[in-house]
């Protein structure tokens, strides 16, 4: 995980939970308060997708990293390959 200020500061589950999001995976199940955290520091940004069903429509939340966090992150990453 980096460790610029940007990331400072962040618990274990935080971190879990930014690196699964960051690969395109889904983070749950996680703590709504872990996500929140993300939310807060701009590590993540959250889209609401509507989805139709037979019993109606159903929101549901979509996170990403914004290009400029998960570039910074890649970076990171391959500084430690090297």
């Amino acid at each position: 995980m980096p460790r610029s200020d940007r990331f400072r500061g962040l618990t274990p589950a935080q971190e879990r939970v930014f690196e699964l999001i960051a690969i395109g995976q889904s983070p749950y199940p996680c703590a709504e308060r872990t996500l929140i955290a993300l939310l807060d520091k701009e590590l993540i940004k959250r889209t609401e997708m509507a989805e139709s069903h037979p019993l109606g429509v159903f929101v549901r939340y979509v996170y990403e990293v914004p290009i400029p966090v998960h570039a910074e992150w890649c970076g990171w990453c391959e500084a430690q390959l090297t």
